[in-house]
């Protein structure tokens, strides 16, 4: 899901010069094979293979149905960048299982010469002489290894990377400098920027007690997604509406077992809170103190409760209805915006979304350039889900494969190879 063009444009505004819908495209084209799309839109001969869901479950069937009764538009791509309203979402799934980064990139090239790849390894910081960065050190089980570059490295921390690239930074020296001598760092660099600014896409929802027994999910358990604008987030959809075929809700609170619910998720997609990532301790490896501040911002909640109003809405619509048992959370008592916004607190979940953490940009915060190269120090940048400067309007997957298309152009041409074209 790639999200709405006007959560990457937001990204222009931020500062990423450079770094909108449109700069983009040829990035997300460039990652994908999509057949009887638009090819202005969509990509034909990239690795990764994403579609709708081969058999679609009855609840996302319905769910469909449901939000065309309530009045919402109909999308033909919901998943493209252009449309909002509900439709059918692209899944990573091929041939029955879900298609990784390195099933698409990795495993078909792991043969070539200039290509190790090192497994169950730890990094503990890059090192950094003059202002340069010069290599990495990283440990296999007990043994230190020290790989130097002439070139460059690429911060690229996987799914963890919003949280794993500003500690890496942290460890090396890089970062706020006060959190780093209270840390116990050597200060290399001070980038107030690095850890801060950090953004998630918490999640809650309308569940219901079923009817009947629910079937149990072959996919993603989320089929069918709706890209909203409440008008109250200021630039285009704002929550995700997404019908899911499990009772999902905070790990703490009651409801249904798996087989005898199902709910409506809404997801914040454009807040305003921003949390951080700081060292605990500096020993590599250990747990970061990861703070999001979720509804730091009171418009957060109010663009949640509005995406509430909206799932309880659909989730009455005719179509649900043999489906339809009774609403278990939030409770058809709770109605009023202060009892909205206390469920909203006591039922939350992170959509594991994270990002923000060394955003692109020219100013003081700012922690890569829009070459993603990082401030102050030459021969390090950053490609990973930590440079996004704001939220975008869906799940992360699609817009970190793009970042890394571009970072791929971008290092090539820094040694003089030329764009990669395709």
């Amino acid at each position: 899901m790639r999200g709405h063009r006007a959560s990457y444009d937001a990204w222009v505004r931020c500062g990423a010069t450079g770094w909108g819908f449109d700069d983009l495209l040829p990035f997300f084209k460039r990652s994908e094979h999509v057949e009887g799309r638009d090819p202005a839109l969509r990509g034909r001969s990239g690795p990764l293979a994403p579609g709708p869901a081969v058999s679609g479950h009855p609840i996302a069937r319905a769910g469909l149905e449901a939000a065309a009764q309530t009045g919402y538009p109909m999308a033909a791509d919901i998943g493209g960048g252009l449309e909002d309203g509900f439709g059918w979402c692209d899944l990573n799934i091929v041939d029955g299982r879900r298609q990784s980064a390195a099933d698409a990139y990795l495993t078909p090239v792991l043969g070539r010469p200039n290509l190790d790849v090192v497994t169950d390894a730890l990094v503990h910081r890059v090192t950094i002489t003059g202002g340069r960065c010069t290599g990495v050190e990283y440990s296999v089980a007990n043994e230190m290894v020290a790989v130097e570059s002439g070139t460059e490295v690429v911060l690229t921390a996987g799914t963890v990377g919003t949280v794993g690239t500003p500690q890496l930074l942290m460890l090396s020296g890089v970062g706020p400098q006060a959190d780093l001598r209270a840390a116990g760092v050597r200060v290399v660099a001070d980038l107030p920027g690095v850890g801060a600014s950090l953004h998630d896409h918490p999640m809650s929802g309308i569940v219901y007690r079923a009817a009947r027994p629910v079937p149990h999910g072959t996919n993603n358990h989320g089929e069918v997604q709706g890209l909203v604008d409440t008008g109250i987030g200021g630039h285009g959809p704002d929550v995700q509406l997404m019908f899911v075929d499990v009772p999902l809700r905070a790990d703490a609170l009651p409801g249904p077992e798996l087989d005898q619910g199902y709910a409506t998720m809404v997801s914040l997609l454009a807040g305003f809170s921003r949390g951080s990532v700081r060292l605990a301790e500096a020993t590599p490896g250990a747990a970061p103190v990861i703070d999001p501040r979720y509804y730091n911002d009171v418009r957060d909640l109010e663009m949640m409760a509005s995406g509430l109003r909206m799932a309880r809405e659909i989730g009455g619509a005719p179509a649900l209805a043999p489906w339809r048992g009774t609403e278990a959370l939030p409770g058809a008592e709770v109605r009023d915006d202060d009892d909205l916004r206390a469920y909203l607190r006591k039922n939350l979940r992170s959509y594991s979304h994270y990002a923000g953490t060394c955003r692109i940009g020219a100013d003081e915060t700012a922690v890569v350039d829009t070459d993603l190269r990082v401030h102050g120090i030459s021969g390090l940048s950053v490609a990973d889900a930590s440079v996004m400067p704001a939220p975008v309007s869906a799940n992360t997957n699609a817009t970190v494969y793009a970042i890394a298309e571009r970072a791929a152009d971008l290092i090539r041409g820094r040694r003089g190879q030329g764009p990669v074209h395709g």
